[in-house]
């Protein structure tokens, strides 16, 4: 069997980063309304980490802004924002060589910056 000794939260990170790849449309559900996806900003297309108004800690904006500026180049390339609907949004284009180890990295840098390492079983902190 082919996923014998995946969790199931291990599959679907897999299967987002496998529709990454591909350069498909993905959406992945951390916890709590808070996911990643691939979004399109302007012309550039990216990978996005979603953090829905209800889910945003207090002082949570001021410590990603903060960071990003304080660890320029930890966090070289992630722009943070608040969307139409108030969340917060934590953004990177995806680079043209997608490989599954810099998705990784990806996905480890944007929940490090949103201080979530507690969702990242995988990543590093910056």
């Amino acid at each position: 069997m082919k996923n014998a000794g995946i969790s199931a939260d291990e599959q679907r990170r897999q299967a987002f980063l496998d529709a990454l790849m591909a350069g498909n449309d993905a959406e992945w559900s951390l916890c709590d309304g808070i996911i990643f996806c691939r979004l399109r900003v302007g012309t550039k297309v990216g990978l996005a980490l979603r953090i829905p108004p209800h889910a945003i800690k207090a002082g949570q904006l001021q410590r990603v802004l903060e960071r990003r500026f304080e660890q320029a180049l930890a966090f070289d390339g992630l722009f943070a924002y608040l969307d139409d609907e108030r969340a917060l949004v934590i953004w990177q284009a995806l680079p043209e060589r997608r490989e599954r180890a810099l998705l990784d990295g990806m996905l480890s840098r944007s929940l490090s910056l949103a201080e979530l390492e507690r969702l990242d079983a995988y990543g590093t902190r910056y």
